[in-house]
Parts: C-alpha cells; sequence; structure tokens
C-alpha cells in the first residue's frame, strides 16, 4: 500500500512503484519521457535464464534468479496478508515495531535490509555476502514469530505511523493521489492505517491480529544471485507454525472521500484517473508513457506525472500536472482532453519505441540483485505468478496501435477519478 504507485513499485510507476501502487505504502512510479534507443540484449529476461521456482501447498513459494558472477544473495520475502478489518495499519505497525533490531543484526553480517508495505504484501528485503545465506535466511525468518511489543517500540512505530498518515495530506503530490486512490480503490487503505484503527492497538491486540494475518502458505520468497534453488528451500524448509489466538471483532475502517486537511500548494495541481482492471497491462504502460509525452510536449511550463497503479485491487492510469497560477486553466483544458488528443495521434513507430523505453528501464531497474528480486516479488504477490515477470517484458515488445486505441477508447467512455488543489495565496513580503 506504498504506499505504493509501483508499476509494480518500480517501473510502471516509476521503475519504482512500477506499473505501481497507489500512495500509501511505497512512492509512485513515475513514468518519464520516452528516449529512442536501440534494443538491449539481456539474459534476466530470457526464457532460458529465468526463475526456477518450487510451491508447497503448506508452505512458502520460491523463485531464484541464479547470477553466478555476483558475490551477491538478496532474499525478499512477502507475506501475502491484508489488515484484519477495523485494524488497518497493523502490518506496517508490526513492521516498524521489529524493523531497528532487524536492521542492527543485518548490519553484523555486513548486510542491509529494508522494509516495504505494498496493497499486496508486506515485505521484507535483506542483501548481503552469498556465502552468509543461512545468516540472512533466519534474519528474514525471524520477522515471522510473533511480534514482541515493548512499550518503547510501540509507541516509537506508533509515532511513524501517526507522521506517514499526515504526510499522505500534508503536501500537494501526495495529497493529489490520496484522493485519487479513495475514489477508485475505497477498499485500498492507506498503509498506516486510520486515527481510529490507531486507538485500538496494544501488544495482545497486535499479536492477535499478526496470527490471524500469517500462515506459512501465505509466504513468497525470492532469491537473486550466487545461489542455488536447492540451497534456497533448504534454509526456508521450516518456518514459524501458526498461532491460535482470538482477536476482537472491530467495526470496520473506512476511507474519507474528502481532505483530511488542507494541502500546502503553491502550483495549481490536477488529477485525473482511470479504472483499468480489465485492460491489458502491457497496453495500459504503454499507453500512459504516450499520455505523459503528450501532456509534457503540450504543456511545456507545468510538471506532468503519469503512473499506472496495478495491484490486487486493480489497475489504474493517473495523470497528475502541477502548473504555475497563470497556466492553471490550459492545464486543465490539456489533461482533460489529453484522452481524445492522443487517439488521433497514435504512430506504430512512435508505439514501438515507447514500449521500448519501458523494457529498458525494467532492465535498469533489475540490474542489482535487490531491484531483480523487487521486480519478481512484485508479480508473484499480486498473482502468484514466478514467470510474470518474463510474461509482461516480452508483452510489451507486442503492443501495438490497436492495442492503445483500444485503451484510449476505453477510457473515453469513463468518467475519470478528480482531484484539484487551487494555489495557496502567498501573502506579499514586507
Amino acid at each position: 500500500m506504498i504506499a505504493g504507485i509501483v508499476f509494480i513499485a518500480g517501473f510502471i510507476a516509476g521503475w519504482g512503484n512500477s506499473p505501481g501502487q497507489p500512495p500509501h505504502a511505497a512512492p509512485p512510479v513515475l513514468i518519464p519521457r520516452t528516449r529512442e534507443s536501440e534494443p538491449l540484449e539481456y539474459s534476466s529476461f530470457r526464457e532460458s535464464s529465468f526463475p526456477e521456482s518450487s510451491f508447497r501447498e503448506d508452505g512458502p513459494a520460491i523463485a531464484v534468479h541464479r547470477q553466478p558472477g555476483v558475490p551477491v544473495i538478496s532474499l525478499r520475502l512477502s507475506i501475502l496478508a491484508a489488515d484484519p478489518a477495523g485494524y488497518a495499519g497493523v502490518g506496517h505497525l508490526i513492521q516498524h515495531i521489529i524493523y531497528p533490531s532487524l536492521e542492527d543484526r543485518a548490519s553484523r553480517i555486513g548486510a542491509k535490509v529494508s522494509m516495504q508495505r505494498t496493497s499486496d504484501a508486506i515485505i521484507y528485503t535483506a542483501t548481503g555476502p552469498a556465502e552468509e545465506l543461512p545468516a540472512l535466511a533466519r534474519l528474514l525468518i525471524q520477522t515471522l514469530q510473533p511480534p514482541e511489543t515493548p512499550v518503547d517500540a510501540l509507541l516509537r512505530a506508533e509515532r511513524d505511523l501517526e507522521e506517514e498518515r499526515l504526510a499522505e495530506w500534508e503536501t500537494a503530490p501526495s495529497h493529489t493521489r490520496s484522493l485519487l486512490r479513495a475514489q477508485l480503490f475505497p477498499g485500498d487503505l492507506s498503509a498506516a492505517g486510520t486515527e481510529q484503527s490507531a486507538k485500538r492497538m496494544s501488544g495482545a491486540i497486535i499479536r492477535a491480529n499478526w496470527a490471524e494475518m500469517y500462515r506459512p502458505d501465505r509466504v513468497s520468497i525470492v532469491a537473486v544471485g550466487d545461489v542455488f534453488l536447492a540451497d534456497v528451500e533448504e534454509q526456508f524448509a521450516s518456518l514459524p507454525g501458526v498461532n491460535q489466538l482470538l482477536l476482537p471483532a472491530a467495526a470496520r475502517d473506512s476511507v474519507s472521500l474528502r481532505s483530511l486537511a488542507p494541502a500546502e500548494a503553491t502550483r495549481s495541481w490536477y488529477g485525473r484517473a482511470w479504472q483499468t482492471s480489465d485492460l491489458s497491462p502491457a497496453a495500459v504502460t504503454v499507453t500512459a508513457r504516450l499520455l505523459g509525452d503528450l501532456l509534457r510536449t503540450t504543456l511545456p511550463t507545468t510538471q506532468v506525472d503519469v503512473e499506472h497503479w496495478w495491484t490486487r485491487f486493480g489497475q489504474a492510469i493517473v495523470l497528475v500536472v502541477a502548473a504555475p497560477a497563470r497556466d492553471g486553466t490550459r492545464a486543465r483544458t490539456e489533461l482533460d482532453r489529453a484522452v481524445t488528443t492522443m487517439s488521433s495521434r497514435l504512430d506504430a513507430t512512435r508505439i514501438t519505441a515507447t514500449a521500448r523505453a519501458v523494457r529498458h528501464e525494467m532492465l535498469f531497474y533489475s540490474r542489482t540483485p535487490d531491484g531483480m528480486a523487487d521486480v519478481i516479488g512484485q508479480f508473484i504477490d499480486r498473482d502468484g505468478n514466478s514467470a510474470g515477470t518474463e510474461q509482461f517484458y516480452r508483452e510489451l515488445d507486442q503492443v501495438g496501435v490497436d492495442d492503445v486505441r483500444k485503451v484510449l477508447a476505453a477510457l473515453r467512455e469513463r468518467t475519470p477519478a478528480s482531484a484539484e488543489i487551487p494555489p495557496q495565496q502567498l501573502l506579499p513580503p514586507r
């Protein structure tokens, strides 16, 4: 939920929120303007080198992408779990409780860790020397234990989540995206939860939530680096068992469709977003980029961000424009007619170059073990398909004029979600 607009959090939304995650768990993936360049060859997305995988009905799904030339390994562990009704934010709260000690233990073996809460999963990534595979695995497995909640750690974590909730509405960029997310996916609550749910948290409640969220068969492991599938299977052969704790019923959390506070804005901000869950993800990504390039050309004095949100809640194309006050009216006009304008300017050569640019960014984002693990893991978190990244990569190469025209036609028929923030009136200096 990262807090993310991912194309997956990485490439589509900004390879980083890639096709991406909406803004609440991770930062959105922005789609930069297209650059034409020669095709790249990269073994990571060739069929022969894509991840080996294994699956047990009562255990984790494991995918391994071997890179023997790199003496480093990145392990990405994700738990596919939504926060229980009435306890929005508890998954991310648990992350904040255990992360400081996790980071400290990782540093002792020369490793680094990161955490992320997306709309699809609770995620931890550990990257370190390949020879430390057993230690890295133990580090991640410990995140699956019922969380200890000492008072100081709980207070610190609650403060961190409160700051995240406030930050979501503080500035115009995140404020605009939060308004759009609430309209498109009202069930996709902020990773930081709500003020109401925060009041229900206690040590016992947090452990009962974890007992409801965690099961070994909800765990996915992605390993990238100098490692074999059998090695990873051995290290993750035994995961913590399930605890049976009763979780008290609570009223469902709800998302506000109104602004929770005025946004800080010195420019005019306009957001438009369309549901595209029934359309081809590859075609949606290419169409989003084309719309972004068009708006940057027609609005040279404005900031244009284009994102493809893609999570278990669905897909969306999101356009966000920030314009100086004097250009606000023109920016809104061009934004509202961008889909129609693009429909009359489709060009096969440009579409091919745009699709190629997305493929290149996927390669660049996944050039490191942790980047590759994140790309593969995002697809697995959404639909359990370890070959999803490769399939998407190949589908991009097949996107043509008819595919983009179909997406644009669907956008014209649908009423977009809308958000607008006027600039604040600044006082003249005395």
